[in-house]
């Protein structure tokens, strides 16, 4: 199989996404990079400059294949920003070329890893990856976009 995928991990300031290119049995880490919110604009300007922003990145990046890494619904403080910036993101795969994506919980997304849900927190926190070289290189937000970037590969 040859896809190629996007990992989403919002924070309420930026989007962290990774990209991850599978030529049949072979993974290759392409992207990881961050978009920032930009704060001069009011937040209807704000969604639609990140709508707009990561319809180019799927575009560029030929990608079929995503996966956005949401908010748990047992969040203590959810983010009403963060939320916001997920729905239009989710919105705009579904309008755009990708072929199969899914919005992901920390469960869904280990499931489609084969893992068990107590061990992504582990894998986020540790120093090393079994699939990802330089895995402690890489920050909180990074890891789970990697993560969500290859549980799309999965679908």
């Amino acid at each position: 199989m040859n896809n190629t995928s996007i990992g989403i991990r919002v924070k309420p300031d930026c989007i962290i996404y990774s990209i991850i290119k599978e030529e049949g049995e072979n993974r290759e880490i392409i992207l990881i990079d961050k978009v920032n919110v930009p704060i001069a604009l009011q937040v209807p300007e704000q969604l639609k400059f990140i709508r707009s922003t990561f319809l180019d990145i799927i575009y560029e990046n030929n990608v079929n294949r995503a996966c956005i890494r949401t908010t748990e619904s047992m969040a203590l403080k959810p983010s009403i920003e963060r939320i916001n910036i997920e729905a239009v993101i989710q919105e705009l795969i579904a309008s755009s070329t990708v072929e199969k994506y899914f919005v992901g919980q920390i469960s869904n997304i280990s499931a489609r890893l084969g893992m068990a849900r107590e061990n992504f927190k582990k894998i986020i926190d540790s120093k090393e990856c079994d699939f990802i070289e330089d895995w402690h290189s890489f920050n909180k937000e990074e890891k789970e976009s990697l993560l969500a970037s290859f549980s799309a590969l999965n679908i």
